[in-house]
């Protein structure tokens, strides 16, 4: 993030305040203490230019200083660290460069004199100057998950007729349709207990369209369903290993986010090897990441079917505007296992 002052000429609105404050202190010198304008002007423009200049770094302290409840000792260290050491030399600086104009001993006596309040009015400066930074900082968050929200809502509306391709691909509805009806001759009671599972699975997914969140519990427990059906295709072939921590079933994750795994799994594995796919499903969770990986075991030397890729793409963009994490999908390749991980922050 910028400076907030240097960016978009906002340095001309700092500048002029500082040239506001820097006359009030001139007329405050010059009606209260008896100096002249000039001798009043210099004192106000030698200790409030070095303020100025100095008000500016004091960004790069709010800006990268973490302010969450755990870290608040450390923040109230660093602040008070950097009053210290910020008032102390622009005060040192403006009294030795001040004493070196001195036209008269009054004025030399006045400076020392001085010298408390002039530490005092430093450490308001500071106060003033970092709570202004900490407001913009704040605002520019607001902005930032507005825009971010907005994001998110314009990519699901325009893409909501693709996501529902990628997710519940027309291939396999008609694939396991022809599979039901072929069912339906040699075993009616498993053709109905097919129906039952694909209109499940449907209703769960269509359902959830509109759903931001689900728990990975339920999600699961539709994937299954998904490669229930799936089965009746592929029989023995085609086998699913779950393995999840308990204390992650209730965690969420976006819905309908782990659907284009499990197609990839079984487009890459089953579609191209006449061998058994073991499809693996993992689960596990480090503080507030959830953590959810798809393996399936595939042949090196098949032809890979291409797609269009917008499986994985539609998983990174969702996560990246719903949780403003770039990195949280990750592929690791050997000889015969593919495995994608996603690694899903939970929201206060």
């Amino acid at each position: 993030m910028n400076h907030p002052f240097i960016r978009n000429n906002n340095i001309i609105v700092y500048a002029v305040l500082w040239l506001l404050t820097g006359g009030v202190f001139t007329f405050a010198l010059y009606f209260f203490y008896g100096f002249t304008w000039k001798q009043s002007a210099i004192d106000s423009a030698i200790f409030n230019g070095l303020f100025m200049g100095v008000g500016l770094a004091y960004w790069f302290n709010v800006r990268y200083s973490s302010y969450q409840k755990s870290q608040l000792v450390n923040l109230l260290i660093s602040h008070i660290a950097a009053a210290a050491i910020s008032v102390a030399l622009v005060v040192f600086l403006s009294q030795t460069i001040l004493k070196s104009l001195s036209v008269n001993d009054e004025y030399t006596l006045f400076l020392a004199d001085s010298l408390p309040w002039r530490v005092a009015l430093g450490v308001l400066y500071y106060a003033v100057i970092t709570l202004v930074y900490y407001l913009i900082l704040y605002y520019d968050d607001l902005t930032e998950k507005s825009t971010r929200q907005s994001q998110l809502e314009s990519m699901l509306k325009s893409s909501e007729l693709e996501m529902l391709k990628s997710q519940i691909n027309p291939h396999f509805i008609f694939n396991s349709l022809n599979s039901i009806s072929s069912l339906t001759i040699i075993s009616p009671e498993k053709a109905r207990e097919m129906i039952v599972k694909l209109s499940d699975f449907l209703r769960y997914s269509l359902g959830k369209e509109n759903d931001q969140m689900n728990t990975l519990e339920d999600e699961v427990n539709n994937i299954l369903l998904y490669l229930e059906i799936e089965k009746v295709r592929f029989g023995d072939r085609l086998s699913v290993e779950t393995d999840m921590d308990n204390a992650c079933k209730k965690m969420v994750l976006p819905n309908l986010i782990l659907q284009p795994l499990f197609e990839n799994a079984i487009k890459h594995g089953i579609y191209e090897s006449l061998e058994k796919i073991n499809i693996q499903l993992r689960a596990s969770c480090e503080g507030n990441i959830l953590k959810v990986s798809v393996s399936n075991e595939y042949d090196p030397n098949a032809v890979t079917k291409k797609g269009k890729g917008i499986g994985l793409q539609n998983i990174r963009d969702r996560i990246r505007l719903i949780y403003g994490v770039s990195q949280a999908v990750f592929i690791h390749k050997t000889d015969h296992i593919f495995t994608v991980r996603l690694e899903i922050p939970q929201l206060a």
